[in-house]
């Protein structure tokens, strides 16, 4: 019996397979899920041997893993469980060879539930069935499941009011290339129509890190109330998506449930549902917060399909090959939709990031500039599009009037938008107000505590107010949270390098390198090594870095190593190349202390004026 739908029982412990959720005694238990289908695998082969291999292939079926993978799954299953490898009671373990499940089990299928039937309105003849499977397997799955989760918070089930929450990544139980995106484009969508003035969702780049670990404790970590997880099955005609809703303080199930929808027609249910998501959460949409919430989605399948597309690869893929593959999905989002908003944003963010990247700054910011304006355009509520516009009139325009307006309306619009606050805080301490600054800082960190880019730019922030030991000790929690984001190596080593510790800033700067040899970490890492008497070296690098393959560097890169070096000339040079290609770090131009060598010098003077500063 493989169909997904077994209920699996055995001395105190009940195993349902569709809702994905172990219980004893009717107390729900915890426990990840690739250990939970290592115990479906071994339940459905019970009294056979299952070999390794065939746990492997099962359990991580795209997936090249290492066998400690199986050895960890299986001590956090027996642990759920309450046995250990010497004392078995049912998971035998067979040396060299695999696993055994022993004792009495019951199997059986459950009823099947009753499901609301709603009239139906055709999809135009002119999507391809492949367009509407994909759309139809999306888009009121997420909606019916937002809407369900919505129901608990507006019954006030704790109490406790629920006032934030994470949606963890869905997991496909058979992925294929046709449907990867399915499991974060359904996080992505529920994060967005759950999130309001009154409840706070993480956002995606964070929740992102926590998938295929243990809910409760990937809620702790994220510091929320309560955390949504839940799991995506396809099939020929239809879709299945199972949801749990648990409280992370004492683990409680508090929703679980399963949808089944049939792919062909299900796609109209998005208006019916959304209204129905609105109206269960606590405070009702308007009808024109109704109307906004209808316009931001397509009617269109294959643009929302590609959209999804574009986010995924933008969010999971930092290297030239996701750029690519995300620019192509988000662009071909809109020319199946012209007036999809949330593509236009997408597209912006995805040539902003492009600057840092592949292209030079001035030619991938022009191109996310009217890509955003053209979001704020078509709706001029979108928080994120006003974000897009805020960064890039600090960042690239240095037209400052301009990015308090648009950052300004972004938090406006969205009180709970952590990266409105994160930018608007910077904005502010380019222009020297620090205290004002490092508030909205800290206000983003409340936000989301264990975003990698904001821990990294509060730790920054403080190192240009000159904080430098609230700086470091903020950088040390930001590299705990997140030892990869290589960002807050290369802010630590800065910090380490102004307060005269620079071995250990020569260290830090080694392991940015390390985690990513870009210009960007390799010219901090040469003007590491010539404050520690490694001024050859660092010449050597900063000489020959004028480009490194495709990719842009920056001429205030190379500046601040030719500060160090005392080569003055040599730096304003390449900051007056910087200010031409409008590279991103001149908008900290009056503010960085890595500059101060050059403060007095009229040409510095000169650049501020310029730069509107």
């Amino acid at each position: 019996m493989n169909d997904g739908m077994e209920i699996f029982e055995f001395g105190p412990f009940r195993v349902d397979v569709l809702r994905r959720y172990l219980e004893r005694e009717g107390q729900p238990l915890n426990l990840s899920g690739k250990a939970f289908e290592i115990l479906v695998v071994l339940l459905r082969e019970r009294g056979e041997v299952v070999d390794k291999d065939s746990l492997m292939r099962q359990v991580w079926p795209d997936t090249i893993v290492e066998e400690n993978n199986i050895t960890v799954a299986i001590s956090s299953l027996r642990k759920a469980l309450g046995e250990t490898p010497t004392r078995p009671k049912w998971i035998i373990t067979i040396p060299g060879r695999g696993y055994n499940f022993v004792g009495e089990v019951h199997c059986r299928t459950p009823k099947a539930e009753p499901v609301e039937v709603i009239s139906i309105v055709e999809a135009p003849t002119r999507w391809s069935r492949t367009a509407k499977l994909i759309a139809a397997g999306v888009l009121p799955v997420l909606l019916a499941a937002g809407g369900l989760i919505a129901v608990y918070f507006s019954n006030r089930v704790s109490s406790k009011p629920v006032r934030s929450v994470a949606v963890l990544p869905f997991d496909i139980i058979n992925k294929d290339s046709g449907n990867d995106y399915l499991g974060l484009g359904l996080t992505d969508a529920l994060i967005t129509r759950l999130g309001n003035a009154q409840l706070v969702v993480r956002p995606l780049t964070t929740v992102g890190r926590f998938a295929d670990k243990d809910p409760i404790q990937s809620g702790r970590d994220l510091d929320v109330d309560a955390v949504v997880e839940g799991t995506i099955q396809t099939a020929t005609d239809r879709i299945r998506v199972s949801v749990r809703l648990l409280r992370v303080r004492d683990g409680k199930l508090l929703l679980a449930q399963t949808f089944d929808v049939a792919k062909d027609n299900a796609f109209a249910l998005e208006d019916s549902i959304s209204e129905r998501v609105a109206s269960t959460l606590s405070l009702p949409l308007g009808s024109q917060q109704q109307n906004i919430q209808h316009e931001r989605h397509p009617a269109n399948p294959v643009a929302y399909a590609d959209y999804l597309r574009g986010t995924y690869y933008a969010a999971n893929f930092y290297n030239l090959d996701g750029y690519n593959k995300a620019l192509h999905s988000m662009q071909s989002a809109i020319e199946e939709d012209p007036g999809y908003a949330l593509a236009y944003s997408g597209l912006a963010d995805i040539y902003y990031d492009s600057s840092n990247l592949t292209l030079p700054p001035n030619e991938a910011i022009p191109r996310a500039k009217i890509a955003a304006q053209k979001a704020v355009e078509l709706d001029p509520s979108l928080g994120a599009a006003h974000v897009s516009l805020g960064v890039i009139a600090t960042m690239y325009d240095w037209d400052w009037p301009a990015a308090e307006r648009e950052l300004g309306t972004a938090i406006a619009q969205d009180p709970n938008l952590a990266t409105a606050h994160l930018w608007f805080g910077i904005h502010q301490m380019q222009l020297g107000d620090f205290d004002r600054g490092i508030s909205e800082v800290r206000k983003a960190h409340e936000l989301d505590p264990v975003s990698n880019i904001i821990n990294s730019y509060y730790g920054i922030a403080l190192f240009w107010a000159r904080r430098y030991d609230d700086s470091i000790n903020e950088l040390h929690q930001a590299i705990a949270v997140d030892p990869s984001f290589m960002p807050s190596y290369v802010g630590l080593c800065w910090t380490l390098e102004v307060k005269g510790e620079t071995k250990a800033a020569l260290e830090a700067c080694k392991q940015a390198v390390k985690l990513d040899p870009s210009p960007w970490p390799t010219l901090a890492l040469a003007r590491a090594q010539a404050l520690v008497g490694d001024r050859a070296t660092a010449a050597a690098t900063v000489d020959g870095l004028h480009t490194q393959g495709d990719k842009f560097v920056s001429g205030y890169d190379r500046a601040a190593v030719y500060a160090t070096l005392g080569r003055t000339d040599d730096a304003f040079a390449a900051l007056e190349e910087a200010y031409q290609s409008h590279a991103e770090w001149m908008s900290y131009l009056k503010i960085d202390p890595l500059m101060d060598s050059l403060r007095n010098d009229p040409r510095y003077v000169y650049l501020l004026r310029r730069l509107n500063l």
